[in-house]
């Protein structure tokens, strides 16, 4: 056979009407669903894996706002922050210069 009469016959529709691809429809349908799901399959974890990414992201950014905020709480709370705060605000409460004695 020629080129020019196989790509014509494929053109045409003819290699489909021939008994051995007659009989093979079920098998080329089956073939086709299963080419879509693939290319679903595809498409879909593609995007798991992209809402995956900003998820880590946005774990990553909170993470760091965390420590942010923790240091600023835990600097915030020192004894020595709290005795500036009150003599910046004229309380007349003194930090104890004397050791703490137990009694038991």
């Amino acid at each position: 056979m020629k080129k020019t009469s196989v790509i014509q016959s494929w053109l045409s529709g003819e290699v489909f009407r021939r008994d051995i691809v007659r009989k093979q429809y079920k098998l080329i349908g089956l073939i086709v669903v299963l080419v879509f799901i693939y290319i679903f399959a595809g498409y879909n974890s593609a995007k798991q894996q992209h809402r995956l990414s900003d998820a880590r992201a946005e774990l990553k950014d909170l993470r760091f706002r965390y420590l942010t905020l923790s240091t600023e709480q835990m600097r915030q709370t020192r004894q020595s922050q709290i005795a500036e705060q009150l003599r910046e605000q004229g309380s007349r409460l003194r930090e104890n210069t004397t050791p703490v004695t137990e009694i038991r």
